[in-house]
């Protein structure tokens, strides 16, 4: 039997992508560019959606004690809901689940339970500060700040970017300025890093820290590909520590619809036990 804190950290990070035609993407150089000019770049390029149809997702769960292999797909319609579903290998539906901006519904299809919660859930357990926008933004390879502000790109400017050899880089706090700080200043903080590839300007990774709560967290969108029009990542590496608890979820892109596909339907069965967290 899953244990729950499992099922929701998969619905929280889980997402996958797909489509017809793939084209790798070729990253190009990085160049002199303001605050202002990457913001918009990196506005400009995430994708513009009503609804994202990830189907045939392929993805393996590490939780330090077993290493568990699944299938699923994602249905997001885009500041509403999002409706997962995952299955075991040979085709069996084990879980599907409901997100909306201030609930999660969890249907344990195997034990014939719909738990209730909400996002204040996920930090009392975890440390992590996720609600619908963020899993959202996550699953669709867009901009988040954590913890999570009403306006994206208008807290983003509170970050300073930084220039490398081969990408650009948004950080919440300067490396010079947390280094001078001792470990007990470090308490109330909360580093979050995005990195940016040049000229498709996406972020390829997220780097969250809060050392409050000892958490780590790491997402890495790896292999940019062209799905049909859009580029998206072809892996996605999610990982998770906090404290000596750690988990790992790592995932496979292989469809992927735009506006189109996936069934948003979802009840909970007057048969299941209904529970409340």
């Amino acid at each position: 039997m899953w244990k729950n804190k499992y099922i929701v950290l998969i619905f929280s990070f889980i997402f996958i992508v797909s489509c017809k035609s793939v084209e790798t993407i070729k990253v190009g150089k990085v160049s002199n560019i303001t605050d202002a000019k990457l913001r918009g770049q990196l506005k400009r390029n995430q994708i513009d959606f009503d609804k994202l149809y990830l189907k045939k997702v392929q993805f393996l769960l590490d939780d330090g004690e077993k290493k568990r292999s699944f299938k699923g797909s994602f249905v997001i319609q885009k500041d509403s809901q999002i409706i997962v579903s995952i299955y075991a290998l040979m085709g069996i539906e084990l879980v599907r689940a409901k997100l909306q901006k201030n609930q999660l519904t969890i249907l344990d299809k195997h034990n014939k339970i719909a738990l209730l919660t909400d996002y204040d859930y996920l930090k009392k357990k975890y440390g992590v500060d996720f609600d619908f926008r963020t899993i959202q933004a996550i699953l669709s390879n867009s901009l988040f700040l954590y913890p999570s502000e009403k306006e994206y790109f208008e807290g983003l400017k509170k970050y300073k970017h930084h220039i490398y050899d081969n990408h650009y880089s948004f950080k919440s706090i300067k490396d010079k300025r947390l280094g001078r700080l001792s470990r007990r200043s470090r308490n109330n903080i909360v580093v979050h890093q995005l990195d940016i590839y040049p000229e498709i300007f996406r972020i390829f990774k997220v780097f969250v820290k809060d050392f409050s709560a000892n958490q780590a967290i790491s997402i890495e969108y790896k292999k940019f590909r062209k799905f049909d029009s859009i580029s998206f990542p072809e892996m996605v590496d999610f990982s998770a520590n906090q404290g000596n608890s750690k988990i790992n979820v790592n995932l496979k892109i292989n469809y992927l619809e735009v506006n189109d596909g996936g069934s948003l339907h979802f009840k909970i069965p007057s048969s299941y036990d209904v529970k409340k967290l």
